[in-house]
């Protein structure tokens, strides 16, 4: 839909050395081995072209897209953070533990009010919003409702994925970066 919306999309996986079973949990999303990993991705996509690099990070990938915003030596020119993971737990760090006063690019912050998943809920948006002091811009856009979940609370195909309105949700995302 990213792409449809007129961007260049780069998804980014566990790498090669981080293929086991624990691949990107147990702290990894919040190391500088994984700052480093993603600066090399933005050093190769600006070599591609000349264009403005976003990161946008869903449930456990606020936490990778939220470490290097914070850690970043190749610095991104925005964030984007949705079904954050607010709550403490034992696969990762929640967002909220993070030094997020240290992000300085324009920062969309967007939740379900209906999601159910205990790690991601909605009034999470608004504490991260608190905790961003230094950056430029911050927004929080919250959506409800969608189609009926087809699977667990914490997975794609539930409110959580924002099942049904994904084509919204991108799109206010899309408006949201090409206006900053």
């Amino acid at each position: 839909m990213f792409a449809k919306n007129g961007f260049q999309v780069a998804v980014v996986d566990a790498p090669s050395d981080r293929q086991s079973s624990a691949g990107m949990l147990g702290g990894f999303r919040a190391s500088s081995d994984h700052v480093e990993d993603i600066d090399h991705v933005i050093q190769f996509l600006r070599a591609q072209e000349n264009i403005p690099v976003w990161l946008i990070g869903t449930s456990r990938g606020t936490e990778s897209a939220a470490n290097v915003a914070i850690n970043s030596t190749e610095q991104p020119d925005g964030l984007v953070l949705t079904s954050s993971i607010t709550v403490e737990n034992s696969k990762g760090t929640a967002i909220t533990e993070m030094d997020l006063n240290k992000i300085i690019i324009p920062t969309l912050i967007v939740a379900n009010t209906d999601d159910r998943c205990l790690k991601t809920p909605a009034h999470g948006a608004d504490k991260i919003a608190s905790m961003l002091r230094q950056a430029r811009l911050v927004k929080v856009k919250k959506f409800s409702g969608g189609d009926k979940p087809t699977s667990r609370p914490c997975k794609a195909m539930s409110y959580h994925g924002f099942i049904g309105i994904e084509k919204d949700v991108v799109g206010y995302i899309a408006r949201f970066i090409k206006s900053n």
